[in-house]
């Protein structure tokens, strides 16, 4: 209850009586007393579960005019994004399946930090029960969100991704460019070439091939 309602009660209740003695309207004594304070301890409750409601729900409207607003309109909406998702994550209720949509789809709107947040939190509590691709989706948010930089523990949850999932072409392809960073070519070049039969369309082989052939002639050089 907050302050303000406390104070309210006491007045209400000094008033209430006092008025209530001049005029004869209500005999005092402790179970009238108890019956009114229990009445108005109840509607103030519903009062505070309505509020808190209206805020939920205000932050879902503001998390949906998020992720379709365009970039520079975004900020309008990003505290009540944060708290929407901080809330989220700190459910001890909260479902694998309901942190991972709210995660792909902030990794979609190319909304990295934010997306790291909840893939963070998922592999945390489920990570021996996730699969490698999903283990692969962390790996490359934390690496976005990093500034397209690795370090050790980007490195772990690659390995972690390959280990599930051996065929994961993201993870191979950060992977490769991990070793690249570490000046190890031969093993950017293995990894490389084992994702290319795994990609989608002939553009993306025919850059990851360029690339190939730039580390093979960096490393002859």
């Amino acid at each position: 209850m907050s302050f303000y309602l406390i104070i309210f009660v006491i007045v209400f209740t000094v008033v209430y009586f006092s008025i209530a003695k001049d005029y004869k309207i209500l005999k005092f004594n402790g179970h009238t007393l108890i019956t009114l304070l229990i009445s108005i301890l109840t509607i103030s409750f519903y009062i505070q579960l309505s509020d808190n409601s209206v805020d939920l729900l205000l932050q879902k409207k503001s998390y949906e005019k998020f992720l379709n607003a365009k970039v520079e309109d975004r900020d309008l909406y990003k505290e009540d994004v944060e708290n929407l998702l901080k809330d989220l994550l700190e459910k001890e209720n909260s479902e694998a399946g309901e942190i991972y949509i709210v995660a792909r789809q902030l990794k979609n709107s190319n909304e990295f930090m934010l997306a790291n947040m909840a893939y963070k939190a998922i592999y945390d509590r489920y990570k021996e029960d996730l699969d490698g691709n999903i283990i692969a989706e962390y790996a490359q948010t934390s690496f976005l969100s990093q500034g397209r930089k690795f370090n050790n523990d980007i490195d772990n949850i690659l390995d972690d991704a390959l280990k599930k999932n051996p065929l994961n072409p993201s993870a191979l392809t950060l992977k490769g460019l991990s070793e690249l960073e570490k000046n190890n070519p031969d093993l950017t070049i293995e990894y490389w070439n084992k994702t290319l039969p795994l990609l989608g369309s002939q553009k993306e082989k025919t850059e990851l091939i360029g690339l190939i052939e730039a580390v093979k002639k960096r490393k002859n050089q």
